[in-house]
């Protein structure tokens, strides 16, 4: 596995092949010591465009006609590739970190939860899914009190509440699952190549109709308008519920808005509810009189 200084080269490497189209050897070399404070030699950069090559499926070419290196690739494949670089660095920042913590807490205000748990396992999986191959690991159940080791193709990785989630379909179904990182263990990289269908693409997409993970508790997207408090709209404005969101400004007596198209899902009302009194569902009705329901039940056990 590439460890962080590989990784800060080979996404520096290619952030000029992909900003200067013909870009020599030796410029690269002055570029990254001028830009990126690093200093290499032709030998390693060789090392490096090979590297980027073989592990990573990233074609560069030397054009004879423009005396430069030119990228093969399409915009997408080179920004999954960044995208595996920076969570890499991130996961190797933190792993470097718990190893010597006194140094690491000095610089980091670290939460006291678990968010950052499996974080170590980041550049493993999103080598998977840049090379499609399959991943095999064993996870914990916390219900069911249960382990069991899956086999999967991985397709992406999701955040959510601070948390990772590697989203993948399991070998014998065609349905995509989650997975927490925080539960997985024994990670492996396996040789075998993942399995990739276009269902898989359109399962994935349901993910931009919710909040959160569950995209299967409700069938139909819906507008949802949320009366909030001035306050309470800032904090939306700052840190949105859904990309969907739109807010309106109260005036002159009017309440302010928040107005979403999502599926309503379990997590969505519970970001409502954490809002507590800042907030009143207005519409879809059903949705209000759910929310009604729940806070109902809660006043009822402090009775």
């Amino acid at each position: 596995m590439a460890n962080y200084k590989l990784l800060k080269r080979l996404s520096c490497i290619m952030h000029l092949l992909t900003h200067k189209r013909g870009i020599s050897k030796t410029e690269m070399l002055n570029r990254l010591y001028m830009d990126f404070d690093i200093d290499t030699t032709s030998r390693t950069l060789e090392r490096d465009l090979k590297n980027l090559k073989d592990d990573f499926g990233i074609e560069m070419n030397y054009s004879r006609s423009i005396r430069g290196y030119v990228i093969e690739e399409n915009d997408e494949y080179i920004n999954r590739f960044l995208k595996f670089a920076e969570f890499s660095s991130l996961a190797e920042v933190y792993d470097e970190g718990f190893k010597n913590y006194k140094s690491f807490d000095k610089y980091v205000l670290k939460d006291d939860s678990l968010e950052f748990t499996g974080l170590h396992n980041m550049a493993r999986i999103l080598k998977a899914i840049t090379l499609s191959r399959k991943l095999k690991f064993t996870k914990e159940n916390y219900t069911n009190e249960t382990i069991k080791t899956y086999t999967v193709s991985p397709l992406r990785l999701k955040e959510y509440l601070n948390r990772w989630y590697l989203i993948a379909v399991p070998n014998g179904i065609d349905e995509i699952r989650s997975f927490g990182l925080d539960r997985i263990t024994d990670l492996q990289l396996l040789d075998e190549k993942a399995t990739i269908k276009d269902s898989f693409e359109d399962q994935i997409k349901q993910y931009d109709d919710v909040i959160g993970l569950n995209f299967n508790e409700t069938k139909k997207v819906e507008k949802v308008v949320l009366e909030v408090d001035n306050n309470q709209l800032k904090y939306l404005k700052s840190l949105p519920l859904h990309k969907s969101q739109v807010c309106i400004d109260g005036e002159k007596g009017t309440p302010s808005l928040a107005i979403y198209k999502v599926k309503p899902n379990y997590e969505f009302e519970t970001q409502i509810l954490r809002m507590g009194d800042t907030v009143e569902v207005i519409e879809p009705l059903w949705l209000r009189k759910k929310i009604k329901e729940r806070l109902t039940k809660t006043i009822e056990r402090y009775s």
